[in-house]
């Protein structure tokens, strides 16, 4: 037994050299080629599916892994004593693929197959795309049908559901609205000199997937996303349901980390990242005022509580999503216990800098210390034109000249607090359409139907910014603070993050 196992290790270890480094071996020859393979009659694109990890479906491992074109299985190795070479001649499979280079391989003959008929499958493989391609996602209109006769739309895909991902799938499906952050995922190629982030890479294949216009299934499954995402996170956005707001801020920190330059800019903090001013004063004395500033990549909006005594059951309260921005009016008290809960303090809000993208959430989860309870208030909200001028902080206006903001994405909760499920609805740019997606359904809706459920997350896009993902950067400085401060009360008061986080300002 020990025997045949390390025959089976180095027949897969002279295979891999095969494949890595033909020419650096001396004294054999490189694998013939031939473009007339009688057995490609045998391929079938429809069991074909390269959503799933490239492992062995024997050792389990990632190394040298084939797929067969028949079946659609993943074995490793092509030469003999293999597990691919056993299953080749076991059930008759002759044609396989590389998933590392796409080459295409007939086993047990030993060559590599050309043929301009395999190239459809090695595109699905690793779905790349050009500048022109990238450029112009948000304007060219496509329609592509999948195999088995299913009209899908790239770009406005369905996401298959693992394991209550639902939360993350809609995470991914707004991050496809904003047009720079996708346009750098979709021509993100991984370095070759070192091992790519896992998250990375496997968001931009997710990415390329979901705009891949050769889809042979009309669907995209994120599970080497979900796995990778599994692992960087010990398991915590994994196997359960979990909160949006939570996986979308650690993402986009993530992201941060991975792809910031030496200067600690990111295109992440380009593109969310914007500036609230925050007045405190104890509550026993408004009139001392300390001032400070923080980076924030979300607004976090309160809504109000819902009515004691209702007309009827079925009455379910509104309110405009105007009423919810007045706390950044820098006028509208919240009083909060200060950390420690020896005090209390009053906190005043008001925006500074607006961001490119600007993301609401919308606070409709509280826990009462038994048990978690929704809000089912309805956020009515404009589709186009909010104008976030009124918030801004009277001496930053001028360094913010645009103001006004179109809707782009909105996730949505649909049930009970800790049974329900998210969806979300998109605006598809080319159609100029609104889509609702809630997993693998994909339905197109009316405008007027998106203000009318319970909103969660909303994403909001800046008018400036044009549809190859470029938005204007104004020169204007943003002025400094000038209001004193009184060191005394700076000692008593002492602004942390997570106190920042509590009252509704979710730091980046």
């Amino acid at each position: 037994m020990a025997a045949e196992d390390a025959r089976v290790k180095r027949a897969r270890v002279e295979d891999e050299s095969d494949d890595e480094a033909p020419a650096k071996r001396k004294g054999k020859q490189e694998v013939p080629q031939r473009t007339d393979c009688p057995y490609l009659g045998t391929i079938n694109r429809h069991v074909l599916d390269f959503d799933f990890e490239k492992l062995c479906s024997v050792s389990l491992s990632g190394d040298n892994v084939y797929v067969d074109l028949v079946d659609g299985k993943y074995f490793q190795g092509r030469g003999k004593d293999t597990h691919a070479y056993r299953h080749a001649l076991e059930r008759g499979h002759y044609v396989w693929m590389n998933v590392s280079d796409g080459k295409v391989y007939c086993i047990p003959d030993g060559y590599e197959v050309v043929d301009k008929s395999l190239e459809d499958i090695k595109f699905n493989l690793n779905p790349e795309f050009d500048e022109e391609e990238v450029e112009y996602t948000s304007t060219r209109v496509r329609f592509s049908k999948a195999l088995d006769g299913t009209d899908f739309i790239p770009g406005c895909i369905g996401l298959n559901s693992i394991q209550d991902s639902d939360y993350q799938n809609v995470v991914i499906q707004a991050l496809c609205t904003v047009i720079p952050l996708r346009n750098f995922l979709l021509g993100w190629q991984a370095p070759t000199e070192k091992k790519p982030d896992p998250i990375l890479n496997t968001l931009s294949q997710l990415l390329r997937k979901m705009y891949n216009p050769r889809n042979f299934k009309g669907l995209v499954s994120p599970h080497e996303f979900y796995q990778a995402v599994g692992v960087a996170t010990q398991k915590k956005f994994y196997a359960k349901q979990m909160d949006p707001v939570a996986f979308f801020s650690w993402m986009m920190g993530y992201l941060h980390r991975k792809i910031r330059a030496k200067d600690g800019s990111s295109l992440v903090h380009d593109v969310f990242q914007g500036e609230v001013q925050v007045k405190l004063s104890p509550a026993t004395d408004e009139a001392r005022i300390i001032e400070s500033k923080e980076k924030t990549i979300m607004l976090s909006l309160e809504l109000p509580d819902e009515p004691l005594f209702k007309d009827n059951l079925d009455f379910i309260p509104q309110v405009p999503l105007f009423n919810l921005l007045e706390k950044f009016n820098g006028e509208k008290p919240f009083e909060k216990i200060a950390k420690g809960g020896e005090a209390r303090e009053i906190r005043r809000y008001s925006l500074r800098r607006l961001p490119p993208y600007v993301v609401c959430v919308v606070k409709r989860f509280r826990n009462n210390n038994f048990f978690v309870e929704k809000n089912p208030t309805i956020v009515t909200f404009p589709l186009k034109g909010l104008d976030l001028r009124d918030y801004i902080h009277p001496d930053c206006q001028p360094a913010n000249p645009e103001t006004k903001y179109d809707l782009v994405a909105n996730v949505c909760h649909d049930g009970k607090p800790e049974r329900g499920s998210y969806k979300v609805q998109v605006f598809h740019q080319p159609t100029s359409q609104w889509f609702e997606i809630h997993d693998l359904r994909v339905t197109a809706v009316l405008p007027q139907m998106v203000a009318l459920t319970e909103s969660y997350i909303q994403v909001y896009q800046r008018q400036d910014v044009k549809s190859d993902g470029s938005f204007g950067k104004f020169d204007l400085e943003i002025p400094e603070m000038s209001t004193e401060m009184d060191t005394g009360v700076a000692a008593e008061i002492e602004m942390a993050p997570e106190d920042l986080a509590e009252a509704g300002i979710i730091i980046g």
